[in-house]
């Protein structure tokens, strides 16, 4: 497992520890390969190795051994394979390999025929919904082993992420039309996310950070210089405060839209920032006319955290039974970072 990122390239103390527990890519990487050894070997085994070619592909969190099993082609040029799903974090088993490969390179030889027209009208159907969407193309159409008899429909496809990157996402359905409506909710989000692009006098895309998060990174240490290598991805970056002095005990930072933003948890309890809102516990002293009469006034003027110092306007207060949740609009500076390597 990766160990807390707790010290960066720049000389600066860090005053918090991220703790995602992800596995690193390199480790990955190393025991996908493992698995790739394995699944050959037992294709050597049961005569198939030269029939069915296998290859070790994924992306962005997920691994599959792809067999390839049919001979039709899809307009992308290649043939829908069989796609057999691999967990990096653990040990290749022989006997679950050769039992999976069996079970689904039958199910698919058995009706050859009708899963290759299957795949083909499917493909063209996809197609259509990447028609007009820049940075969005469908990549390929495959059939997964599922849990029980029968295949899945797999299919990969790039999108624009929230961090302004191009992804390699996939989907995974029992049926057609379950395929096509999560494929459309995927890019109807890249959709908003391309929708408020900006593009910089140098053509890259320009992505932002809110004056809180900015407030924040500064006060745990870490280097502006140090932040397009620490939030190289689209996935969410908890941490925990390994220093008192700090006002927050816990929070995370995320992206939406191309921002960089954070939620906290105080330390002191009573107030927590969600991203763009700011959730008090009902405090019995407040008058409602003060709650009726901060709509458009900066937050400091309601809300002081000792320590933490941002800027932000008050857009609306919504009273709930036991809490009050502010809507706030921060300031953004401009993310550190040219990301036209694309």
């Amino acid at each position: 497992m990766s160990t807390p990122r707790t010290t960066m390239q720049s000389e600066r103390v860090q005053k918090i520890a991220f703790t995602n527990d992800q596995m690193d890519r390199r480790a990955v990487w190393t025991n996908a390969q493992r698995h790739e050894h394995a699944f050959r070997k037992v294709l050597h085994r049961m005569g198939f190795e030269q029939s069915f070619p296998m290859e070790l592909a994924g992306g962005n969190g997920f691994t599959n051994m792809a067999v390839s099993v049919l001979d039709c082609q899809q307009a992308s040029g290649s043939g829908p394979r069989l796609l057999i799903p691999v967990d990096p974090q653990s040990h290749p088993d022989e006997r679950l390999i050769e039992a999976s490969l069996a079970r689904s390179i039958g199910l698919m030889l058995a009706d050859a025929e009708m899963y290759g027209q299957i795949c083909v009208d499917t493909y063209g159907d996809l197609l259509s919904l990447f028609s007009n969407r820049p940075e969005a193309s469908l990549q390929c159409l495959d059939f997964m082993a599922g849990p029980h008899d029968g295949l899945l429909f797999h299919a990969e496809f790039l999108r624009l992420n929230h961090d302004f990157s191009t992804t390699r996402s996939r989907r995974i359905a029992s049926d057609i039309q379950e395929l096509i409506e999560a494929i459309d909710f995927d890019l109807r989000e890249h959709d908003r996310n391309v929708a408020v692009l900006t593009i910089n006098e140098l053509g890259s895309y320009r992505r932002k950070i809110t004056g809180l998060a900015a407030h924040v990174l500064e006060l745990a240490g870490i280097s502006p210089d140090d932040l397009p290598l620490l939030f190289d991805d689209d996935g969410d970056h908890p941490f925990t405060s390994v220093d008192g002095s700090l006002p927050f005990s816990a929070g995370r930072f995320y992206w939406s839209r191309g921002t960089l933003e954070c939620s906290l948890e105080m330390r002191k309890g009573r107030c927590w920032i969600d991203g763009r809102r700011a959730i008090l516990s009902h405090p019995s002293n407040l008058p409602a006319t003060t709650l009726s009469s901060c709509v458009g006034r900066r937050l400091k003027t309601l809300l002081q955290i000792e320590g933490l110092e941002f800027e932000a306007i008050i857009r609306g207060v919504h009273a709930k039974r036991d809490c009050i949740v502010l809507e706030i609009e921060m300031s953004m500076i401009e993310f550190p970072d040219q990301i036209d390597e694309r």
